[in-house]
């Protein structure tokens, strides 16, 4: 189930997207009609704050350095298709003063938090960004930057 849904293609027509992802809206279903499942496939959502904390000030040389510490939100698991959709109630929690989200979409064995992301980039923005989650089942992540990066 984890390669079939790996390789699931969009039926968007945009070259090599993934026809099950997360965006700010939550999970999204939309594979390519010859690809489409027959019923429904339940995949988990984990949710985790990522609490940044400055450990360094920028100088004239070196950027800021920042540390994150994440938290277990929370691990629902959700149908998705087999019509194109948005599954209800997967939107991502926004972020707060110096602290971010990350979700994670995939199958199989619970994310261990080794496998989330350390180099996160802080952005002025609270937009969704996609960032590479290491495991298996792994099939879609996302990351939305804290408000207010700089008062950390």
């Amino acid at each position: 189930m984890t390669d079939y849904l790996e390789n699931l293609r969009s039926g968007s027509g945009e070259y090599q997207s993934k026809g099950l992802t997360l965006d700010s809206s939550g999970l999204n279903f939309t594979p390519e009609a010859i690809q489409r499942p027959c019923e429904a496939v339940t995949v988990k959502l984990a949710r985790y704050w990522v609490d940044v904390e400055k450990t360094r000030e920028a100088t004239a040389v070196t950027p800021a350095r920042y540390e994150y510490r994440y938290t277990l939100i929370d691990v629902t698991s959700h149908k998705a298709g087999p019509q194109d959709g948005r599954v209800p109630d997967t939107a991502p929690p926004g972020g707060a003063d110096c602290q971010g989200t990350v979700s994670v979409a995939y199958l199989g064995e619970d994310i261990p938090l080794r496998s989330l992301p350390y180099d996160l980039e802080l952005t002025d923005t609270t937009a969704p960004v996609p960032v590479k989650v290491d495991g298996d089942g792994v099939l879609s992540a996302i990351y939305i930057s804290p408000v207010g990066v700089e008062s950390c």
